[in-house]
């Protein structure tokens, strides 16, 4: 087992005072926002396969296991080639907590768990994003193609899709649900659903998940160059999905000036729309989905995962690149995120290579969403701002409160500066900016914005404990 240092918060006894006097005080407020599905994970943790137990495996696992802690702590790939990181790579031992040895499936695991702090304090003197343990909950609908049969991947299926998921979940720490696939999702969906990526469908089943991005995606070879010469009519209407994620995003009573506009659009032996070979564009197209209600459509260019630069984007949001990779093997996707959807193409020379790589593409976007950079050469200490929480009707909410803010990666430190009744006024001493504390509050469930009886939200910052 691991064996781990006592770090309990310090005793609370000098707030006992704010808090045996407390007088309960009716919070007047309309309603509460909808929570965002979210999940906490243990960023500060890997584990890697070895053959055996001997030294040579312990350092060379030992390694392996930081690169993927620090990884999974900022979102991406890059912090492993930046100097301070090299550095501290050559003496992983100093990061190590605890470790053991673990048995899966026949296997041997070396597992080690790092001091997060540390890590953290790490990433943030070397001016690298820090990526906090809450992370967006994921469901991904993959309708995977084997010769002419279809179906849906669903959580639990054995195999080889399944495992490569799995993986990537646990190597980026990146939450990620497949459908059950039982008599509620059979009566809500079909594999041609799936497969033709009709966006209202997936929403709607999706609902009962309350994942906060929903991917659509079918999976089959379908080499670049491939024309087959005869098809049937039922072959001919897969074709056209395959052609287009918009093949039918306009219904027959659309004039003919429209269609043509389209097509001039849309390359027709691409999956996806072509605008210039820019690095770095995206296109903005207004289309009825197949549910017919009006969507955005935004993709970048012809790009690499390596050229996709968040800084173009015209929104101010990064998005995920369009197409990835090569090979005969095609992975077709629609990211669902509310009324916003981005789609693209990931191929490799193997089905379990294009999953494995659309789920790194899609963990590096995730990581650019909602990860924090700090200049730390910069002459700021960041910014402070204070929230009001409500429903800390007793010493332990307030305990619980004070430290799920501290723990987040983008507060440096949350005091408590005012308590009237239950609610409790925090000034949070921040190492980003005040959106960037906003937006991590976004993925949590615990302290949900306070809004009024028309659904907006209060003036300021305002805040209601659910525990």
């Amino acid at each position: 087992m691991f064996t781990r240092k006592n770090n309990d918060l310090k005793a609370a006894h000098t707030l006992a005072k704010f808090c045996t006097f407390i007088v309960p005080l009716v919070f007047a407020v309309g309603s509460i926002g909808t929570a965002t599905a979210s999940t906490v994970i243990k960023t500060n943790a890997a584990k890697v396969p070895v053959a055996d137990q001997s030294a040579q495996s312990r350092r060379t696992a030992l390694r392996q296991a930081m690169e993927q802690v620090l990884v999974k702590m900022s979102g991406t790939d890059a912090v492993l080639a930046h100097p301070a990181i090299q550095t501290a790579l050559q003496s992983p031992a100093r990061y190590l907590s605890a470790y053991q040895f673990d048995y899966e499936d026949g296997r041997q695991y070396y597992a080690g768990e790092f001091s997060r702090k540390v890590l953290v304090d790490l990433l943030r003197d070397a001016s690298l994003p820090v990526w906090g343990q809450r992370r967006p909950d994921t469901l991904i609908w993959l309708a995977n193609q084997e010769d002419r049969d279809k179906w849906i991947l669903r959580e639990g299926q054995p195999g080889e899709l399944t495992a490569v998921i799995r993986t990537a979940s646990e190597r980026y720490g990146v939450p990620v649900t497949l459908p059950l696939m039982d008599l509620t999702d059979n009566s809500a969906i079909s594999v041609y659903d799936v497969w033709g990526q009709f966006g209202s469908v997936l929403n709607q089943a999706s609902e009962r998940y309350r994942p906060e991005f929903i991917i659509g995606a079918r999976l089959h070879r379908r080499p670049e160059e491939a024309t087959p010469e005869f098809l049937s009519t039922e072959e001919k209407l897969e074709q056209a999905l395959s052609d287009s994620n918009l093949a039918f995003a306009y219904s027959a009573e659309e004039n003919t000036t429209q269609e043509e506009e389209n097509t001039s659009r849309f390359s027709s032996s691409s999956t996806l729309p072509v605008q210039d070979a820019t690095p770095g564009n995206r296109l903005i197209e207004d289309s009825k989905t197949a549910g017919g209600e009006l969507a955005q459509q935004e993709i970048t260019a012809d790009n690499g995962v390596e050229d996709a630069d968040p800084a173009v984007d015209t929104a101010g949001e990064p998005t995920m690149p369009a197409r990835a990779g090569s090979g005969e093997y095609a992975l077709e996707w629609t990211l669902l995120e509310g009324a916003d959807t981005q789609f693209g193409v990931v191929r490799a020379s193997t089905a379990e290579g294009a999953l494995s790589e659309f789920m790194h593409v899609y963990s590096q976007y995730l990581g650019q969403r909602f990860a924090v950079s700090v200049d730390a050469d910069a002459n700021t200490t960041g910014e402070i701002v204070s929230i009001s929480v409500a429903n800390l009707d007793g010493l332990e909410k307030y305990v619980h409160a004070q430290r799920f803010l501290n723990d987040m990666s983008i507060v440096k430190q949350a005091m408590l500066s005012q308590q009237n009744g239950s609610v409790a006024t925090f000034e949070v001493k921040l190492v980003g900016t005040v959106s960037d504390f906003v937006n991590a509050l976004s993925l949590d469930s615990q302290l949900q914005p306070v809004r009024d009886t028309f659904g907006r939200p209060l003036e300021g910052h305002n805040f209601y404990w659910n525990e």
